[in-house]
This record gives C-alpha cells, structure tokens and sequence, in this order.
C-alpha cells in the first residue's frame, strides 16, 4: 500500500513546485485570465450610430475571477486598442494602426487612472469610410495576462469628412 502512495505523492509535490523549475521542468503557469464585462456608459449599447468626428470614451475595468482588478500596479503591459472596420463586401481590414488618440491613450495603450478604469478615448475624425467598426480592448501582452471575454463595441460611423 505504501508504494503505490509514493508516486501519487510525488505528483502532487511535483505538481506543487512546477513553477520552480523542479521536476525537471521549468514551465510557466498559464497567464491569468481578467474579464472585461463591457464598456462603461454611455459606450455600453452596441451596435451605436456614431456621426463622423465624435470622440468615443471607452472605459473599462479588468477583473479576475477571485474579484480583484488589474491596474497599472499589477500589469506591466496595458490593454490594447483593435479597431477593425467590416466593409459591404470583402475581408474585415484592420484599422488599429491609424487610431486617434484624444485626450486618453497613448498609441493603441489604454491608460489607467486612479478612479480605477483602464482608459481610451478613440477620436473618430480620421476614419476615412463610413460604415460599421467594432472596436476592442485585449491583452497588452498575451505571456504576461489575457482578457477574455474582452470588451468590444461595435458602431456604425457616417456624415461628411
């Protein structure tokens, strides 16, 4: 009986200091997983009607599932912006490159304020075409924490250049 508790033990040891780099492995744990539940207001109706040149303020709070927030203290990385435009026909085209940032962001980077809320405002005065977009906030960095689900709204952008 006593020898074939000696593997079992040693599994849940073995399992205990994975991390360590014991038992011949030094494999990471997975990453953790934060939940975006959606857009703060007014940016949490989607799909929404979007007139060319309004500023989107997208705010959001990134959870674990024990309850705790991540912030700037606990991600190295922050989330990211994706802005992705679905023309009438054709492929999805991806317009992250070309963002407006107003007055919060920094490139495609949310920034975090202390009021507890990752923070973008995504200015819409460049997006040469009308038609629908849906913009998204993921992981800054996919080794060190994932969003999922992430937070995403989709809009209809039209009126004049």
């Amino acid at each position: 009986m006593h020898a074939s508790r000696a593997p079992l033990t040693f599994a849940v040891l073995c399992g205990l200091v994975v991390g360590l780099g014991v038992c011949g492995t030094s494999a990471a744990a997975d990453p953790p997983t934060y939940r975006c539940q959606g857009f703060d207001e007014p940016m949490n109706r989607s799909p929404m009607q979007i007139g060319r040149g309004r500023v989107l303020p997208l705010r959001a709070k990134l959870v674990l599932p024990d309850g705790s927030f991540g912030d700037d203290d606990t991600l190295t990385a922050p989330p990211m912006i994706s802005l992705k435009f679905q023309p009438e026909s054709g492929p999805e085209v991806d317009k992250s490159d070309g963002v407006e940032v107003r007055d919060y962001g920094k490139g495609k980077s949310f920034v975090f304020d202390k009021e507890a809320h990752w923070k973008f405002d995504l200015g819409t005065g460049n997006l040469p075409d009308d038609g629908k977009y849906t913009v998204s906030m993921h992981s800054g960095n996919e080794k060190e924490y994932r969003v999922d689900p992430a937070c995403s709204l989709v809009f209809n952008l039209h009126g004049g250049g």
